[in-house]
Parts: structure tokens; sequence; C-alpha cells
């Protein structure tokens, strides 16, 4: 295995006085164009309170109080881009349907150019609804949630049509990003188009891959930001000691061939593996008593992605991501964080 910290303890993060770099960064962000390819999903909460039990089933009955829209999967990445101040350049697919007219809208409103993104006949947008329901003046918990995934798969052309977008839409960014849950948009054509354009030698940009399911898929790319579950899915680990973790975290760097590999670790923070280098733990930042960790992962792949685009190093771009999460899962659903968020918590 080709790292001299095969063996070693992850070293602890200490770095002292970093947030005044990171803030520089921070200023950067609105300079900057990001391309995101990835699957668009609609997160829709329905909220409810509960009033009788039901004569048809044992089950309680809701009566729906409000229901709002928040962009999901890559559309959460793209929000948290924008909500940071950077120019995003979508490249992904939506059904023809009210749920797909809905997503699209919330990314016009928030100043999206969402030429990017091509709405396919047939295709249902993937939408995943949360039934939330509670007592007035009482804190709504989720009581289930029903996902509506694609009722066909995507046909060659219209795979190849993705490529030509990005091709028509992509040569000017500082840098990419991959977030693949599973569905149409990181197609193997796709994905290539992308990893031709990661940095090498000096030559091309930052590429960041945030992949559910296909890990193994991204070889090639800048960084790889799995979570810990998906990770061990991955390589089929079942509650790994530390070690057992690093050797397997090391034997993915090398194989992807990137120049690192991140882990996120809920409350246990973030596991960075870069070439070259020691492995770096670094903790969470705040508080580990976590309000929901619904699209976390999207918000560490784009602050990672804008503080790299940005000039930092990677240790640096991962503290900052780190910063950035730590704020996003004390806030409910898949939510996003401004500059002044971040420069505050940077200051504090």
């Amino acid at each position: 295995m080709n790292t001299p910290a095969a063996h070693a303890p992850m070293g602890h993060d200490a770095a002292p006085g970093w947030g005044e770099a990171a803030l520089a960064r921070v200023d950067r962000f609105s300079s900057l164009r990001i391309g995101v390819l990835g699957d668009l999903i609609a997160d829709l909460y329905t909220y409810g309170r509960p009033v009788r039990l039901s004569r048809e089933a044992p089950v309680m009955i809701v009566r729906e109080e409000r229901e709002e829209l928040i962009p999901g999967g890559a559309a959460n990445t793209i929000a948290n881009l924008r909500d940071l101040g950077a120019t995003v350049i979508p490249v992904g697919v939506v059904g023809d349907d009210a749920i797909g007219e809905r997503l699209l809208g919330r990314l016009v409103e928030a100043g999206v150019d969402c030429r990017g993104i091509r709405v396919l006949d047939e295709y249902r947008t993937v939408a995943k609804t949360r039934l939330l329901a509670g007592d007035v003046h009482t804190v709504k918990q989720q009581v289930v949630r029903i996902d509506r995934e694609p009722n066909r798969e995507t046909t060659a052309a219209e795979s190849a049509a993705l490529v030509e977008t990005l091709e028509r839409f992509g040569g000017e960014v500082d840098a990419w990003i991959v977030s693949d849950y599973g569905y149409a948009a990181a197609s193997p054509a796709a994905v290539d188009w992308v990893r031709s354009r990661s940095r090498r030698g000096g030559e091309g940009v930052p590429t960041v891959a945030d992949s559910r399911y296909r890990l193994g898929d991204f070889h090639g790319f800048t960084v790889v930001t799995p979570n810990e579950s998906e990770f061990c899915e991955a390589f089929g680990l079942d509650a790994p000691g530390e070690a057992e973790l690093l050797e397997a975290g090391f034997a993915c760097r090398d194989r992807l061939e990137g120049e690192a590999l991140l882990v996120t670790r809920g409350n246990r923070g973030m596991m960075l593996l870069a070439q070259g280098s020691e492995p770096l733990e670094i903790p969470i930042h705040g508080s580990d008593d976590i309000v929901d960790v619904s699209g976390a992962g999207d918000t560490v792949a784009s602050v990672l992605t804008l503080a790299l685009a940005a000039g930092a190093g990677l240790p640096e771009a991962c503290r900052l991501a780190n910063v950035a999460s730590g704020l996003t899962v004390m806030k409910r659903g898949a939510a996003t964080i401004t500059p002044d968020e971040l420069r505050r918590e940077l200051r504090r």
C-alpha cells in the first residue's frame, strides 16, 4: 500500500489561525462558477395535526396544514452553492410533470440558470414526501416517508444528450461536483466527461464526487466524499474499528487514484486521507446534539468544492466544509447556509 501512514493512527486536527485564511476563501465564493452534474430530487414536506383515529384502519388521521417543496439531492447542492454566492451550472433531468415544474421554479427563484436541466417526457421527477405530524405548539415528528422514483430508465439518446449539455454549458467552470443518488444523471459517459476535466499536473479543475451507491466508479476525481455508512456498505464492513476503517480507507483512496478520500462520520466529524499526507481526523464542529442530518453531505461537497476552487489546500477546505456542516445539521430539512453565517461562525 502506497502510504507512509498505513499503520499510523490518525492525527487530530490542530490548525490555530486557519480561520483568517478561510474567511478570505469565503470572500471569493461569489466570483466562482461551479458545475453540478447530478440527480435532482424534490423533497416534499407535508405538515399536519393529528385529529382522531381512523375507523378504516388502526391509524391516526392527520389533517394537512401546509406543504413545502425544498430542493433535494443535486438540487440541494445547487441551492447550497447559490446561497453561498456562487454561479451554478446545473446539468441533470426532471420529468415533464407538476413536481418537476415546481422544482425548477424553486431553482429559478434562487437565481439559477436552468438551461442545462433537461425535461424528459413520460419520466417521473424523483420526489421524497415526508409526513410530519404534531399538535399545535409542539415540534412535529416525521411519521412516514414516501419515495416517488422514475418510472423508466433514461434512453441512450437522453444520456447522450446529457453529455452534449455538458459540452455546451460546462466549458468555463472553476470546479465540478457530481451528486449521484443512483438515478439517471451520473451516467458512465457523463461521469467520464467530468473526470476528463479533473486537475492533473497543473491542468484542469477540482472535481468532487458524492455518490451513494457507486463509490468505486469515481476514480480519477480530486476528492470523493462518502459518508461512513456508504463507505462501509461499499466495502462490506460491519461496525469496523478505527484500524479496519483506516485500512479500507487507504485501499479505497489508492484504488480511486485521486488526490483524497474524505469520509464524513456524523457526530464524529470527518476523516481525510490525502495522498502523501498523514491521515487527518477533523472533530465535529459545534454541538453533537444534531437536529437533522438531511442534506449535510450536500453542504460538505458544496463548501469543499468552493474552497478548493478558491485556492485552499485539502486540509483547509475540509475544515471549512466541516464548519459549514456543523451549521447545517442544526437546521431542519435539507437546509443551506449563507456566506454571512459562515463568516460569523469562523470569527466566533
